[in-house]
């Protein structure tokens, strides 16, 4: 286990860079930092939340309303606010797993629907586009909060919302912005051959596992599993399931991180690694190669980043 960083305010938002070799997080009360695992060398980016980091080792974050890309000692407006719809504030990015796809939060947009049934008619919407290019279009996937993730080909991703009407629930869109399907949970993370969606439901206490039977996310194309955890007090962490493989999945739950089994629904806590931080945005992120885990541990006087292999 290697210590990376500390801060007493907290180590947040953590993601890896696609050749497991780079982590980008947010130390403290928003400054954005890139560390080296294997030297321990620690590049300070600026201010920022949300970061990721592209194929080139760029890194794509939030500031001040817009999405900024970061490289080497300058940064630019990325998605700026007058992207897609003028004068909006873009927030949330989320890098795909090669270090193009980008997918980001579309704020306050004008809804004419929404105006006609005399409800709110501002509404955040998803854009989605790449790290080359910036912006690319406004899906029609109204955002009530959450967070996306995608498809290990980074042609698709699972975001979720939670809203007073609908509940708890899962979209997949495509990188195009498809929508190909809806499914009930929170926090969704995809397996590694993209054919297994695990989330976690409402009150906590258990994983839910989607397994798409013919490559499609419809309703009729998905079977569904659910994995008790043995102990929860119904408070969840924003931190995703994280999958090892096709078949074992990591969640923090109870103060705990467990290993659950998908094939003997069994599950059990990994001592050597302590559980990460319970906070609302990320604390632990698994690598592409799925060979480290980097979380953030609380200890006397504040808080560590950790990397270790995820056993």
């Amino acid at each position: 286990m290697k210590r990376i960083d500390a801060d007493e305010r907290g180590i947040l938002d953590i993601a890896w860079s696609p050749d497991s070799r780079w982590v980008a997080y947010v130390r403290g009360e928003g400054e954005i930092r890139l560390a080296d695992v294997d030297s321990g060398e620690i590049r300070v980016i600026g201010p920022g939340v949300s970061p990721g980091i592209t194929a080139d080792n760029s890194v794509v974050f939030e500031r001040d309303d817009e999405i900024r890309l970061a490289t080497g000692a300058s940064d630019r407006a990325l998605v700026p606010r007058a992207a897609l719809v003028r004068g909006t504030p873009k927030r949330g990015p989320r890098i795909s797993p090669d270090g193009r796809g980008l997918v980001f939060v579309v704020c306050n947009v004008f809804d004419k629907e929404s105006q006609s049934r005399n409800a709110y008619p501002y509404r955040h919407f998803l854009g989605l586009g790449d790290t080359a290019g910036g912006a690319k279009l406004l899906t029609g996937e109204q955002w009530y909060g959450g967070s996306a993730a995608w498809f290990p080909d980074s042609e698709a991703l699972a975001h979720y919302e939670f809203d007073s009407t609908g509940g708890a629930r899962i979209h997949v869109l495509s990188r195009t912005g498809e929508h190909r399907g809806v499914m009930f949970g929170l926090f969704p993370s995809v397996s590694p051959d993209g054919r297994r969606i695990a989330c976690k439901p409402r009150g906590g206490g258990a994983i839910v596992v989607y397994t798409s039977r013919d490559g499609g996310w419809r309703e009729d194309s998905v079977s569904v599993e659910v994995f008790r955890l043995p102990e929860s007090d119904g408070r969840l962490s924003v931190t995703p399931p994280q999958w090892l493989d096709t078949r074992l999945v990591l969640v923090d739950e109870g103060g705990k991180l467990l290993r659950v089994d998908t094939r003997k629904e069994k599950s059990e806590e990994l001592k050597r690694i302590p559980a990460p931080t319970r906070r609302g945005t990320h604390t632990m992120a698994i690598s592409p190669n799925r060979e480290l885990m980097a979380l953030e541990h609380e200890v006397d006087g504040g808080f560590e980043l950790l990397v270790a292999p995820p056993s």
